[in-house]
């Protein structure tokens, strides 16, 4: 699974034991610099890919780490069993997307961020492109729409 076309192309796991196929081009394209992001990745920022949520076909083994937001809404991160990577977000309140991990994608040349969310918890040292538009939380119209 490494093709990519106009409308759609894939991506997997580090051990590739958890592939997907998506259908059309991303919704949107955004970095997240939440502590909770900053943990996932392991890195400054979490880049998310989002798609219709009924565009993306996951196989593989996936374990899903599921926590609670504002009371009842639940926000859960979907990784390998296996290798650990993190592969998919999907939230309570989008339920109409799948936000895919950047880094997981074949075609990485699709990967063009528009916008940054809760910059106000991000690195000091990190600095964003200026045609990147930072938030200082997570405003309504940026990941979920």
């Amino acid at each position: 699974m490494t093709d990519s076309t106009p409308c759609g192309g894939t991506g997997h796991c580090l051990c590739r034991a958890v592939q997907y196929r998506y259908e059309g081009d991303p919704i949107t394209i955004g970095l997240c610099q939440c502590d909770r992001c900053q943990m996932q990745s392991g890195s400054a920022f979490l880049i998310g890919v989002i798609f219709p949520r009924d565009a993306v076909t996951i196989t593989g083994p996936l374990t899903t780490y599921e926590a609670r937001i504002r009371g009842n809404s639940r926000l859960c991160r979907h990784f390998c069993q296996i290798c650990g990577s993190a592969v998919s977000i999907t939230l309570d309140r989008y339920p109409g997307i799948r936000s895919m991990m950047g880094g997981t994608l074949d075609d990485k040349t699709k990967i063009k961020p528009h916008f940054s969310v809760w910059c106000s918890a991000g690195q000091p040292w990190l600095k964003m492109p200026d045609e990147i538009a930072c938030f200082e939380d997570y405003p309504d119209g940026t990941f979920g729409g």
